[in-house]
C-alpha cells in the first residue's frame, strides 16, 4: 500500500487517513511547521525532508497558513516488495537524524516524482509504481548521502549506537525479539546496551523492539489479507494466543477488534 498526499494549511496533526503507513517521509514546499515528534522539537522549512514512523507522537504543532507539505507513506508489504538495498550505516543516520534539506532543483525532483506516481497510480500501472518509488528512494538516499556527510562524523558515540540499533530492529523485528540479541549483534552487553538507549532516547531496547513489532503488527493486520493466525507467524511469535496478548497490551484491542476498525 502506498498513499501520496498533500497537506494545505495550517493543520497541525497528520489525519487519520495517513495512517496506517508504517513509514512516511515529509516534504515541505512552503511555509513552515513547529512541534513536538517523540519529545524532540522540530522545525520544518521550504525544502526540508523528514522521516517520520506511523506511530511517532505529534504534538504542540504550530504551522504557517502558506504550509504545504507532499507526503509519501507505505506499508511494511510494500517495503517487503520494494526490496530496497540501503546500507545500514544510512539508515542508522536517518533513524537518528531524521530531518534533512534539499537544494531547489532537488525538491523540483521530488515534486516531478509526484506528479508523475500519481499519474501511474490513477492508470494502475502497479508494477510500474514499484519500480518508480524504488528509483524514488534510491535518489532521496543519496541526497541525503551528500547533503548530509558530515552527520556521521558528528554524531557522538552514544547516537552511533542508538541508531545502529534502531536499524537492526526495524530489519530484523519479525525474527527478533529480544535485546539479548541486538547486542549480541553489536557485540556489546545487553546492559550497556540498555543504558546507552535509555539516556539517549529516553526509552528501553525492549519499548523500542515492541514499537517496531506493533508497526508492522498494525500493518499488517490493516492493508493485508493475510489471518491472524499468519501475521503471527510472520512477526515470530510462539502461537497466536501470544500475538494476542502483545498485541492487545499495546493496544487495549485485541487484533481481530484492530482489523476490524480498518475496513
Amino acid at each position: 500500500m502506498l498513499t501520496l498526499s498533500k497537506i494545505e494549511g495550517a493543520i497541525p496533526t497528520l489525519p487519520e487517513s495517513y495512517l496506517p503507513p508504517t513509514y512516511a517521509i515529509e516534504f515541505i514546499k512552503c511555509g513552515h511547521t513547529k512541534g513536538y515528534v517523540n519529545n524532540s522539537i522540530v522545525e520544518l522549512h521550504p525544502n526540508d525532508a523528514f522521516f517520520i514512523l506511523a506511530d511517532s507522537v505529534h504534538k504542540e504543532a504550530t504551522t504557517s497558513p502558506d504550509l504545504e507539505i507532499y507526503i509519501m507513506g507505505f506499508t511494511t508489504q510494500f517495503a517487503d516488495m520494494l526490496n530496497l538495498n540501503l546500507p545500514q550505516k544510512q539508515l542508522a543516520q536517518l533513524l537518528v537524524h531524521p530531518q534533512w534539506h534539499l537544494t531547489d532543483r532537488q525538491m523540483e525532483i521530488v515534486l516531478k516524482y509526484f506528479e508523475l506516481l500519481r499519474i501511474l497510480i490513477e492508470a494502475n500501472k502497479s508494477a510500474e509504481v514499484l519500480h518508480l518509488v524504488r528509483s524514488f528512494l534510491y535518489c532521496l538516499a543519496e541526497d541525503y548521502e551528500l547533503l548530509n556527510p558530515q552527520q556521521s562524523a558528528s554524531m557522538s558515540r552514544a547516537e552511533q549506537i542508538c541508531g545502529q540499533f534502531l536499524s537492526l530492529v526495524e530489519l530484523h523485528c519479525r525474527e527478533q525479539h529480544t535485546v539479548e540479541w541486538y547486542a549480541g549483534q553489536m557485540f556489546l552487553s545487553p546492559k550497556y546496551l540498555s543504558n546507552v538507549v535509555k539516556q539517549t532516547l529516553n526509552m528501553s531496547p525492549n519499548v523500542c523492539i515492541d514499537q517496531a513489532i506493533l508497526r508492522q503488527a498494525k500493518s499488517l493486520l490493516s492493508s493485508t489479507s493475510l489471518s491472524i493466525q499468519q501475521i503471527s507467524d510472520t512477526l515470530g511469535f510462539l502461537n497466536q494466543s501470544h500475538f494476542g496478548s502483545f498485541f492487545k497490551r499495546q493496544t487495549a484491542l485485541s487484533p481481530s477488534a484492530f482489523k476490524s476498525t480498518t475496513k
